[in-house]
């Protein structure tokens, strides 16, 4: 069975605009200029931030399925991929029998302490993991998983290229030609480009922080766009941490885009109009014509205040709502990291799984992404009592 977690930590994403910064330097990598594209004319405004930073893909070389292939010591290479499988379990695939053991510090694949052996299922033995994968950020340094040959002496370690990276399903995906394979270049690869590696990542924490992590050699890099650095949530005064032959730099501010409250939400309903005229306003804000059901999502939580474990107020106020006036866009994280969109049940039709890459139906569309524009244009943020620790928040969201 899928994950059971009814109560997983949230998240609320703007959308990114980068049009103003169109062709900008962002910083410089030792002496190497990063810059931004030059968007076209429409172009330049990414879904969330997590797009603009990941594109929720790893570099072709890190990707799961490439790494297998090529970190692989026996067995035909081509043959190997990892993936999810109908039940959201994450599955090693291969034409030789193998058996796949946890060595590492953490296990964000599910495998567990026990060696877990392939099955032959037709002409392919797949390794499935008997518990659910991570949810939120991995740091692949502390992931090793020997896999070894049953019956032969083969064995190899994977994966052994280890950035952090934005979450499991990023780890499998790679320019996978979906709906979420825009054609936007994310910053990791504009990074990872310059820089002529494939080690550079760029993610948002699971604190709401922005993180790089970079090989050594690659080099410190100084900001150019202040615009860029505000907007993530950088002074240009952080120092790295060192791990070895890389180094992590995570920004003194929470990214302006990104809401994660430390608490799941109180409450969330959905809320149906049927409209029969030809004109209304989306989300608030634009004018749509079209004839039918708009579904809005209603949602309650706690934002975290002065004496709680994070002060979001003023974040929220001056930082993040600019980002989202009415009828702007506006993403929804049911399930904090698993950033797949979600899926309802009835739409498991065909040739579309429950679960993969793309989607999840969990709970019948309840732990997934969901899309939107904000609705809601008025907050009173009151302190229910007279602890500054924490402020409850009523929103709508018209789901697209």
């Amino acid at each position: 069975m899928p994950l059971n977690n009814p109560a997983p930590q949230f998240g609320l994403l703007s959308a990114w605009d980068m049009r103003g910064l169109s062709g900008d330097t962002a910083f410089i990598r030792g002496v190497t200029s990063i810059s931004l594209p030059t968007y076209a004319s429409g172009q330049g405004i990414y879904e969330d931030v997590l797009f603009f930073l990941n594109n929720r893909e790893s570099e072709s070389a890190i990707e799961g399925t490439s790494q297998l292939q090529s970190d692989s010591t026996f067995g035909t290479g081509a043959s190997w991929s990892i993936t999810l499988d109908e039940n959201d379990k994450v599955k090693i695939i291969s034409d030789v029998d193998f058996e796949v053991t946890s060595t590492g510090a953490s296990d964000p694949l599910g495998f567990g302490a026990l060696t877990v052996g392939a099955v032959l299922v037709g002409s392919d033995y797949i390794a499935t993991a008997p518990n659910d994968w991570t949810r939120g950020m991995i740091a692949l340094d502390d992931v090793t998983y020997r896999i070894d040959e049953s019956g032969g002496a083969g064995t190899f370690n994977f994966p052994q290229d280890q950035p952090d990276l934005q979450d499991v399903t990023t780890f499998l995906r790679s320019s996978e030609g979906d709906a979420d394979d825009f054609n936007l270049s994310s910053l990791t690869a504009l990074d990872n480009a310059a820089m002529t590696t494939t080690e550079i990542s760029w993610t948002i924490t699971d604190q709401g922080f922005t993180q790089c992590y970079y090989p050594t050699s690659a080099g410190d890099l100084t900001w150019s766009s202040t615009a860029l650095r505000d907007l993530l949530g950088f002074t240009g005064q952080e120092s790295p941490v060192v791990d070895g032959s890389y180094k992590r730099l995570t920004s003194t501010h929470k990214n302006a885009g990104v809401l994660l409250p430390s608490r799941p939400y109180q409450s969330h309903h959905l809320r149906v109009e049927n409209v029969g005229q030809s004109r209304r306003k989306i989300g608030g804000g634009y004018v749509s014509n079209f004839i039918g059901s708009y579904v809005t999502g209603s949602l309650s939580f706690d934002l975290d205040a002065l004496l709680d474990q994070s002060d979001d107020y003023r974040h929220f106020t001056n930082r993040f709502l600019p980002l989202v006036g009415p009828g702007e866009r506006i993403n929804f994280y049911q399930c904090w990291g698993d950033s797949r969109r979600a899926l309802r049940t009835a739409q498991v039709v065909g040739n579309q799984e429950a679960y993969d890459l793309l989607y999840t139906s969990k709970d019948n569309g309840d732990q997934g992404r969901v899309k939107g524009s904000l609705i809601t244009a008025e907050y009173d943020l009151a302190y229910p009592t007279r602890l500054r620790r924490r402020v409850p928040v009523s929103l709508e969201i018209e789901h697209l």
